[in-house]
């Protein structure tokens, strides 16, 4: 990325609004062949913030020739383009480098009005802590409206958001914003295109970072470039993605997740499994939660195992990943095993002169349906196997946690002894 700046020789004029309370404010235009438009949106831009940087996302038309030829901004161009994301992301970094506090973005297709930048300034000044978003809900009396597709797309993703954030956001995919800079640095945001915009929403409001709707004109251009329909496509699945992640971490993880900067499952997942190491694991509380984890595996109760390791590891404060890897042994290859094994050990205890005694009290207790399938010709031995079976297991189960935990008390004290070794 190149980076061509310039004294700020252009002063604002009456009409500006200069921030107060401390906050330095830029505005960021990430620019991409916007040729025919750029020049026009920077100069409003000028008129009411002295301070701005516009990254060229490696245009291929007369962009980068257009902004270099003003001299009181700064400009930052990309060599590929890399998407709307990136060319953010390099706006922020530069505004952060240089001590900016907040940054308003601003689209250079010109479908934004300069004049509503005051709004931001003095919502900054009000708030400075708070992520503003644009809302284009003002009409203009010269301009032709919006299309009927493009409010039904605001109300469609505004829903979504308001589903799992609580903010009642009017227009989610507008890029008119003002970031609070501090607060954007540690959300883990790092999509390169448009999903980056609703991925940074997202995030602020799971962290704790106010984000509200500020009302402004709707500037629709009678003649808009239109992306190319496989570049609109991409766009609508990349989003798709990201709310998709969004709907998941809320319904899925639990709520001390939520606040795990960025959107990305894996991310999380691998935060939850560092975090979970690391507390309730003393030496015998890891060997506790692996051998209650093997305990649960190898009992008879299938189809439950995990269900019952989160609630007992729930109230007893177990390590739950290392009980999850506890209950891991009865995976699919290991199956076959310990039914045999418990089947042999359930022969040995139980003998079948018991096994029958104890299918003809069940045939006392059980629905007369129920047993009459159990004891059919077709499955016939089947109950007195299956009663040797259950039996063996139960008493399987607690033997081969007891050997879990006996065999993983000494490993977890000694991989504990060599970390403080290494620590000192």
């Amino acid at each position: 990325m190149s980076d061509v700046s310039s004294k700020n020789a252009l002063v604002c004029d009456d009409t500006a609004i200069e921030s107060k309370l401390g906050n330095r404010v830029i505005v960021v235009i990430p620019v991409y062949n916007d040729g025919s438009t750029v020049a026009g949106v920077i100069a409003g831009v000028l008129r009411y913030c002295r301070d701005v940087v516009v990254v060229d996302d490696g245009s291929t038309d007369s962009t980068f020739a257009v902004c270099s030829g003003i001299s009181s901004i700064i400009v930052l161009r990309h060599e590929h383009n890399r998407g709307k994301g990136a060319a953010l992301r390099s706006g922020f970094a530069y505004a952060l480098k240089h001590h900016f506090t907040h940054a308003i973005t601003v689209d250079a297709d010109g479908q934004h009005l300069a004049e509503d930048l005051p709004l931001f300034l003095q919502k900054i000044n009000d708030e400075p802590q708070t992520l503003w978003v644009g809302a284009r809900v003002i009409p203009l009396a010269d301009r032709a409206t919006q299309p009927s597709s493009l409010q039904i797309g605001r109300r469609f993703w505004a829903f979504w958001y308001k589903l799992y954030t609580g903010s009642p956001i009017q227009d989610t995919q507008s890029g008119f914003r003002s970031y609070p800079l501090a607060a954007i640095e540690n959300l883990g945001c790092y999509s390169e295109r448009y999903q980056y915009e609703i991925e940074v929403l997202i995030c602020a409001a799971w962290s704790n970072t106010p984000v509200k709707s500020i009302p402004v004109h709707m500037l629709c251009q009678l003649k808009k470039k239109r992306l190319p329909l496989f570049r609109s496509i991409r766009d609508f699945i990349q989003i798709s993605v990201v709310n998709g992640r969004a709907v998941i971490s809320r319904v899925f993880f639990p709520s001390q997740l939520i606040n795990v900067p960025g959107l990305r499952i894996r991310k999380k997942l691998s935060y939850l499994i560092k975090n979970e190491l690391t507390s309730n694991a003393t030496p015998f509380k890891a060997a506790l939660s692996f051998g209650v984890g093997v305990t649960i595996a190898v009992s008879p109760f299938h189809g439950f195992q995990v269900l019952m390791l989160l609630v007992i590891a729930f109230l007893c404060r177990l390590n739950r990943p290392l009980a999850l890897l506890g209950v891991s042994v009865s995976s699919a290859p290991l199956i076959p095993f310990w039914i045999a094994a418990g089947l042999g050990l359930g022969k040995v205890l139980v003998p079948m002169e018991t096994a029958i005694q104890i299918a003809e009290a069940l045939e006392r207790v059980l629905p007369g349906k129920l047993f009459e399938f159990l004891a059919n010709k077709m499955v016939s031995g089947f109950l007195h196997g299956f009663i040797q079976w259950f039996l063996g297991t139960l008493l399987l189960a607690p033997l081969s946690g007891i050997a879990a935990f006996i065999i993983t008390w000494p490993l977890f004290k000694t991989i504990r002894r060599v970390r403080k070794i290494r620590n000192a």
